[in-house]
């Protein structure tokens, strides 16, 4: 689950510029866990981050873009388990592919 792609400048790919909005649906969902997303050719992972801020019990949602290595595995469900931990335990680590202008659609 290394972070394979960090040198991707996701502005490239049109996923951080201001006022653009990616609409994606959910794939497949482990509740309280994360939730797997799919936009056109791009996949995401939504995972909740308990507790977030110090001394806080407000819980935050992040989304992360995946890279090439995560997509080879999307269909399995442990890895997708496995990456959401891994995220939620040093989501900093993940912070140049998080993407935040994602509208979940049914």
């Amino acid at each position: 689950m290394e972070n394979l792609d960090k040198g991707i400048d996701y502005q490239v790919y049109g996923l951080k510029q201001e006022g653009f909005m990616i609409e994606a649906k959910i794939v497949k969902s482990r509740q309280g866990d994360f939730n797997l997303l799919h936009s056109g050719s791009e996949w995401f992972i939504g995972v909740l981050i308990p507790n977030f801020y110090p001394n806080t019990h407000f819980d935050v949602s992040k989304i992360f873009i995946l890279d090439e290595n995560d997509i080879l595995h999307k269909e399995d469900f442990d890895y997708l388990i496995r990456l959401a931990e891994s995220v939620r335990k040093d989501w900093v680590r993940f912070s140049d592919r998080e993407v935040e202008n994602i509208k979940v659609v049914r």
